[in-house]
């Protein structure tokens, strides 16, 4: 019944029955319906916590969308299958005002994609190898953010070498340094310190390393995490209801969403798919002059500097551009068009990717030895950007794109790279690389930057540097000020600042407006 409740006030927690899979209705004879899937980041997550509290602060308060009168419930939980576990349920809302992309209001499910448990179980062995690869680099590869961290890592490093050594000190020398107490004492802290030390290290920081790390015993864990996500975003994309999903991580999580785009999109080859003749075709073909010229401008504004990579301030006069705008709204009518294609295999939902408190930031120091290796990958597609790697097309394939005809080469020919390339069929197609997802996909990071290692969020920061200036980075700080506290998980607190609270509802952009 919730699915084709059609007013504001009917309770979407009635009982369903699922009917046979049926061609979706058109967009104006009805109220949309989106997912939103959140990934949880690091450390010990209770099934349900984490969405429970992110949905709260996402659906109550002064929302602009808002149909809820203030003695009314507006958040149901259900179960639900495609979470593949029975620890998990599906939150519900009313349909929202009418707005945006939505002239008769949208519902939203909440799905949590839970992980934790397939991360646990990390030695103290591994997580020693992992600190010991962070260490061991010379300073000039370690990015300027985090070192002040990476030098707190080594003094706590050899401070907890040094109380080692001295536990271990012949009570012989321990008779020239003080009484027997001394030595009792400093056993004892040395066990302390190793048993808390060791519970950190295996249970939370332990996540990172099962993750992040690519060795012989975290590739099972590795390939478990990731295909539990993809076959939530295959269930959400089978499910003919949906209109739109969005993507929204946090910390460690956002590492594991990033990959589950690449992989998602990867995988899904004919949804990028495109036949000259079909109306999704034109949309691609803006989409391709869009993105020539913001490349075009971001050229420009990178020739005016003088580092080997944009600046965040150059990162934002880009996106203050006129080019960005009409990147933007590119990147929405396509994927609209995906959306609408008719057909379960070929049809792409993911609209928008949000992370919050995102390492990320920091990917030349976590996913790649140094800059030129982490910019190596990207070209090499390995690493997607926003907006994409456009790539020359080859003379084979140049030859193809001028016999099949009507795409954006301009002339003279001295700059004929694309976000996508010919395929010899019939009726001739065009596919967008595998390495684009964020042709279609918007990509919002909110991090809060840090002073002092233990204000703000050390952890998050700016991602356009370094994964593409089409990539809408919002600095808390910025808002109102340095925070004076450590911000990693109060991305969506409910007693957060309102005008930060203000700045992750229209980032989630609910309307898709």
């Amino acid at each position: 019944m919730d699915d084709e409740a059609s007013t504001a006030g009917e309770n979407p927690n009635l009982d369903e029955r699922e009917a046979p899979p049926t061609k979706p209705a058109r967009r104006g004879d009805r109220a949309g319906r989106q997912a939103i899937v959140l990934v949880h980041g690091m450390g010990e997550q209770i099934p349900m916590d984490t969405i429970k509290g992110f949905a709260r602060t996402i659906w109550r308060g002064d929302l602009p969308w808002s149909t809820v009168r203030d003695d009314a419930d507006d958040i149901w939980s259900k179960p639900d299958p495609k979470t593949g576990s029975l620890e998990l349920r599906r939150l519900t809302t009313r349909k929202t005002a009418e707005g945006g992309n939505y002239p008769k209001g949208v519902r939203t499910d909440f799905y949590e994609l839970y992980w934790a448990d397939l991360t646990a179980g990390s030695t103290w062995e591994q997580f020693v190898s992992w600190v010991r690869y962070l260490l061991f680099r010379s300073l000039s590869k370690v990015p300027g953010p985090v070192r002040p961290a990476w030098l707190l890592l080594w003094l706590l490093s050899i401070l907890a070498a040094g109380l080692a050594l001295l536990s271990v000190l012949p009570a012989s020398t321990w008779s020239t340094i003080g009484p027997d107490w001394v030595r009792a004492a400093v056993l004892a802290v040395v066990a302390a310190l190793t048993t808390v030390v060791h519970q950190m290290a295996t249970k939370s920081f332990g996540r990172v390393v099962r993750y992040t790390r690519a060795q012989p015993d975290n590739i099972a864990a590795r390939a478990a995490v990731r295909e539990r996500g993809l076959e939530l975003l295959r269930a959400l994309h089978r499910d003919d209801k949906y209109d739109r999903v969005i993507l929204v991580a946090h910390s460690l999580g956002t590492i594991l969403a990033y990959d589950l785009v690449s992989y998602f999109w990867a995988e899904r080859e004919e949804a990028r798919t495109f036949q000259t003749n079909s109306g999704s075709f034109a949309a691609l073909q803006t989409l391709e002059i869009a993105a020539a010229a913001l490349d075009a401008v971001i050229i420009k504004v990178r020739s005016a500097g003088v580092y080997d990579r944009l600046t965040l301030e150059q990162c934002q006069t880009i996106r203050k551009s006129e080019e960005f705008s009409r990147f933007r709204q590119a990147q929405a009518d396509l994927r609209r068009a995906m959306r609408d294609s008719g057909r379960p295999s070929s049809n792409w939902l993911i609209s928008d990717f949000l992370t919050l408190g995102s390492p990320l930031t920091h990917a030349e120091f976590l996913l790649a030895r140094d800059w030129p290796d982490l910019q190596s990958r990207q070209r090499q597609r390995e690493l997607p950007t926003s907006p994409p790697v456009r790539e020359e097309l080859e003379p084979r394939t140049l030859a193809i794109a001028r016999k099949i005809g009507g795409f954006p080469i301009e002339e003279p020919e001295d700059d004929t790279r694309l976000l996508s390339f010919p395929t010899w069929k019939s009726p001739p197609q065009w596919s967008l690389h595998h390495g684009a997802p964020f042709a279609v996909v918007r990509w919002t990071n909110i991090f809060d930057r840090s002073r002092h290692i233990f204000q703000g969020d050390l952890i998050s920061g700016p991602l356009g540097p370094s994964f593409g200036p089409a990539i809408d980075d919002i600095d808390l700080a910025d808002l109102d000020g340095p925070s004076t506290r450590f911000t990693h998980t109060r991305y969506w607190l409910e007693g957060a600042p309102p005008a930060r609270l203000r700045a992750l509802r229209e980032a989630m952009n609910i309307l898709d407006d």
